[in-house]
């Protein structure tokens, strides 16, 4: 029997602290990419925008249909790739996908349909309990997101000194509905550095964004100016001020609105945690800074 349609996903709010409480489970934020799989007659992928992208995602699908033993069901889950300590690698699962499938991981951690029966309205525990009978314990491919029945706080402790996204939270009653919900929260660990602006693109109708480099001037990505009113006039007005014929750091492809500036003016940003050369992600430049 086909598992139906695409089923739209629920999407955790992001809070500052995990909520605490004995109604509240907590789970690892795995970093990779949102997937629903569907299994039975037609296993199939699909990626967080609702796309099919069952060829991508053969090994695990292979694997996750062999574990659901031919039955029907629909899985909510995230596909990573482990570094060689088992943490998530965003950057290296866009490589697995084209070159080596074997290495993508599929963490289960929600079912929304079962032998033709919508669970959504199930309680959240009642269906993370039906969906470890199916994935049980450990697999290669295929692994159930394990909860943490402790103290949000102490989970997101331990995540940060791993350097791991975040955690999830989520309330124990709570059904699965479409859409951002307050009974799913996600709290992200942030670490905040200084960076020289040595470019910006902003234009209409959409967020305008600034292009960041180390004191070495090596490019290092992209922030959102997060601001208040006054600050932003006066940081625009400073980077129009110092416009510049060039860029003083190699920012591979741009925007063609990208704007040079010269890299006197210093921010401070947050994002997540960065590991060697790679680019910042989810960055945002909470202060400007004054020039040295």
């Amino acid at each position: 029997m086909a598992a139906g349609p695409f089923i739209p996903f629920c999407f955790p709010i992001e809070v500052d602290k995990p909520p605490e409480g004995a109604q509240w489970t907590h789970e690892i934020k795995y970093d990779g990419y949102r997937t629903q799989l569907h299994l039975g007659a037609t296993p199939r992928a699909f990626s967080r925008n609702g796309h099919d992208w069952s060829a991508k995602y053969r090994p695990v699908l292979a694997a996750a249909d062999s574990l659901a033993g031919g039955r029907d069901a629909v899985i909510d889950g995230e596909i990573v790739v482990l570094d060689t300590d088992g943490r998530p690698d965003f950057h290296a699962v866009a490589g697995a996908i084209r070159w080596k499938g074997t290495d993508l991981v599929f963490f289960a951690f929600d079912l929304l349909r079962l032998d033709g029966v919508d669970l959504r309205k199930v309680p959240c525990q009642e269906r993370r309990e039906r969906l470890f009978d199916i994935v049980g314990s450990s697999h290669h491919e295929v692994r159930f997101s394990d909860s943490f029945e402790g103290s949000g706080a102490d989970l997101f402790a331990k995540v940060a000194e791993m350097e791991i996204e975040g955690i999830v939270s989520k309330r124990r009653a709570s059904t699965y509905r479409a859409g951002d919900s307050t009974d799913w929260q996600k709290t992200k660990v942030y670490h905040f550095g200084e960076y020289l602006v040595v470019g910006y693109e902003r234009s209409r109708g959409q967020a305008p964004t600034l292009l960041l480099a180390g004191a070495d001037l090596q490019y290092v990505g992209r922030a959102v100016p997060a601001v208040g009113a006054k600050q932003r006039e006066q940081l625009w007005e400073a980077l129009e001020f110092l416009q510049a014929p060039k860029f003083a750091a190699s920012i591979g492809k741009a925007n063609k609105v990208a704007v040079a500036v010269q890299p006197i003016l210093r921010v401070t940003a947050k994002h997540l945690p960065r590991r060697g050369k790679e680019m910042l992600r989810h960055a945002s430049v909470t202060e400007v800074l004054t020039p040295q």
